[in-house]
């Protein structure tokens, strides 16, 4: 016969196990939410501008790309950009580069800038920071940019983290040629690389399916050739990518008092790395 310590104990043991069956019972899963859907649903910054999000780095990829995406290769009538075709020369390693940008590229650019701008929070003159990695192919001399491309990045009013993520696939014959991001100001107090740039420069790793991966150094699917800072309130700055070079001027930024990154824009400079671009007029 059992007791009554023993009868509570079964008591308890049995109100225990009803209350796991209730907390542990079956839910319907709900259909996961994909990155473009929860920026979208994110709302926009301005009419017909995405709201982007500092935490939300696939979503942020998701969203611009989506943006590029509607960037028609011509505008024949309408607001829209109206770009010219922007080229320009630089020499690295002994090798001429022609590179030409098409209409529709430098108007994708436009595009981002104009998200960038538009993004709250950042004060009267800052702007949410977005990045791009451009994509070539080379003919001779010649490098024509085949597709502009936003990987996930996490941001704020002047930084910007990059997250680890399978970019695609090369085309046939396509390269990483070239950088580009936004910066808060005008050219004056910015337009320039910063020493966050150049560590990633050495540091950096980026995957277009299994291709390209670190960035020390120029391999199969990568071929960096320059890099373009545009501010809230100017244009391109674009500055070759001497690798050399921009090691040289890092390592001074880390282990001496001065860090003469503006010497990346200073004439006679021996760091003097800026590259003047040309519209293209019919």
């Amino acid at each position: 016969m059992a007791t009554p310590q023993a009868a509570f104990a079964f008591y308890v043991s049995g109100f225990l196990v009803l209350g796991t069956g209730i907390e542990l019972r079956s839910f319907p899963d709900e259909k996961p939410v994909g990155a473009l859907e929860r920026a979208r649903a994110r709302g926009e910054a301005e009419p017909h501008v995405p709201l982007l999000s500092p935490r939300d780095p696939m979503a942020n990829s998701a969203v611009l790309m989506a943006e590029l995406g509607t960037v028609p290769p011509a505008f024949a009538s309408g607001d829209g950009c109206r770009a010219s075709p922007r080229t320009f020369s630089l020499v690295l390693g002994g090798r001429l580069s022609r590179v030409r940008f098409g209409a529709r590229a430098v108007c994708q650019l436009h595009r981002l800038k104009e998200i960038s701008v538009a993004q709250p929070g950042f004060g009267e003159r800052g702007l949410g920071e977005v990045a791009a990695f451009v994509l070539g192919k080379r003919l001779g001399d010649d490098v024509d940019v085949s597709r502009v491309v936003v990987p996930p990045f996490r941001f704020g009013r002047d930084t910007l983290t990059f997250v680890p993520a399978d970019l695609g696939p090369l085309a046939t014959g396509e390269e990483m040629i070239g950088t580009y991001h936004t910066h808060p100001e005008g050219d004056l107090e910015e337009g320039l690389l910063s020493d966050v740039d150049l560590r990633f420069m050495r540091s950096g790793r980026v995957d277009f399916h299994g291709q390209v991966g670190s960035l020390q150094s120029d391999h199969e699917g990568l071929s960096w050739l320059f890099d373009i800072v545009e501010t809230r309130d100017g244009d391109w700055n674009v500055f070759a990518h001497d690798r050399d070079r921009l090691n040289d001027v890092l390592r001074r930024c880390e282990d001496e008092s001065d860090c003469p990154l503006n010497d990346l824009r200073t004439v006679g400079s021996r760091y003097y790395l800026l590259t003047r671009y040309y519209e293209e007029r019919d």
